[in-house]
């Protein structure tokens, strides 16, 4: 589909449908998956520092302090029968967790 003087319009066009198709959708659901799969990572590193937490209270008494993991500082207090985990991430958020007895 060339013509004398190079691309048909046709062509540019679809050209430029494609970059923006590419550029317009799977960025940034590529971004909001990348997002969803990073917070979901902090919040595993916040059960693992309850983990941690429940281990000091047990062990030590101490109850509260501070674990990091990959960079990122989880704030933990707790007693006997709860632990609550405070992190910033993307925005600062709050794991509590309750024992059953």
């Amino acid at each position: 589909m060339n013509n004398e003087n190079g691309h048909s319009l046709p062509e540019s066009l679809l050209t430029l449908v494609i970059v923006f198709i590419i550029f317009g959708t799977l960025l940034p659901f590529y971004y909001q998956l990348e997002t969803s799969l990073y917070k979901k990572k902090l919040s595993l590193h916040a059960a693992e520092a309850a983990l941690y937490a429940a281990g000091n209270i047990v062990r030590f008494q101490k109850y509260q302090g501070n674990v990091e993991i990959d960079d990122v500082i989880y704030h933990w207090k707790g007693d006997e029968t709860s632990i609550c985990i405070r992190y910033s991430g993307i925005e600062e958020e709050q794991l509590c967790v309750e024992t059953n007895t």
